[in-house]
């Protein structure tokens, strides 16, 4: 009984210190996004880019994941500085892409759509929507996945998934910012699937971030050639619907200009078994994911623990 009394004691004197720290973020991210917004592109682009390089010195817990996972999917590729010096850059890359996007707050989507100087293969979006049965459109956190959104944005109906963050203050912002700028129809998680087919059925494009260790239904399938548990869901709702596959990802170029890179509609697997047909298409889809993170290593989110589930210790559908 005592045992409980403190804990009690402890959840109650938490919350109080969590307001106060949520309070303490949220109006430090509220004046740095009005600095942000009164500054010119290229100061900001400078000051996320030393941001990123701060966040990489000073945040132990995130460099030694950023490592890791280099490490898991080079072995051989690269020796510790080589290894350091990527994680480094991907820390860089990823602190200019959220001073950027912060500053499109904003921003017209004209304008935010503006930011994107090659486009390679709207062709195949085009071509899959012509099927009418809605288009997912598979891509990473790969580069900035919200200008990817934006700029499909400006030129077909976009859908995408999003959880609510943990600050209803910044999902407000965030989710108005998607909405409003980007001109992208928000599907919140919980209503995630109705949504999706809603949206399918409008001959939408749907965008899916399929390239993270999440979910309880899922599959293992090579990525930089060992197991990850990768989600099904597309897989399963492209092969209920019929809605097209089309990977598309939006990089820097060496010139540090966006381009949109997307590629041919991927096959979905149709032998008749639904097992492996989710298995083989949730393995092509994460292969041309791969091929993509190969190309541009210094864009991808390797903090992220996508080996973290292990097919030992996870059951998974036969």
């Amino acid at each position: 009984m005592p045992q409980n009394s403190s804990e009690n004691k402890n959840r109650m004197g938490g919350r109080p210190l969590q307001k106060l720290k949520n309070n303490l973020i949220f109006f430090s991210a509220r004046v740095l996004i009005f600095i942000l917004c009164l500054l010119p592109l290229i100061l900001v682009s400078a000051l996320g880019r030393l941001f990123g390089a701060l966040v990489f010195a000073l945040a132990g817990g995130e460099r030694r994941k950023t490592l890791n996972s280099i490490r898991t999917a080079f072995p051989k590729n690269f020796d510790e500085k080589q290894a350091d010096k990527l994680a480094r850059s991907v820390w860089v890359r990823l602190g200019q892409n959220l001073f950027e996007t912060v500053q499109w707050l904003d921003w017209p989507q004209e304008k935010i759509a503006s930011r994107v100087v090659r486009a390679r293969g709207k062709e195949y979006a085009e071509k899959a929507l012509g099927k009418g049965k809605g288009v997912f459109i598979v891509t990473a956190h790969l580069g900035n996945w919200e200008l990817l959104a934006g700029y499909l944005a400006s030129s077909f109906p976009v859908s995408a998934v999003a959880q609510n963050l943990y600050d209803k203050r910044f999902d407000r912002i965030v989710t108005r910012f998607r909405e409003n700028n980007l001109k992208v129809t928000m599907i919140k998680r919980g209503m995630a699937l109705r949504g999706i087919l809603n949206a399918l059925k409008q001959n939408r494009l749907v965008l899916a971030l399929c390239d993270q260790d999440s979910g309880s239904e899922g599959v293992f399938v090579p990525f930089f050639g060992k197991p990850a548990w990768t989600q099904s869901g597309v897989a399963r709702i492209a092969l209920k619907t019929g809605a097209a596959l089309v990977p598309a990802f939006m990089v820097r170029g060496t010139d540090g200009n966006f381009e949109m890179q997307m590629d041919r509609e991927i096959e979905v697997s149709r032998t008749g078994d639904l097992e492996k047909d989710v298995l083989e298409t949730v393995r092509r889809y994460t292969e041309v994911i791969e091929s993509h993170v190969k190309a541009y290593p210094d864009q991808w989110v390797w903090f992220h623990e996508r080996w973290r589930t292990r097919p030992e210790n996870k059951k998974t559908t036969p």
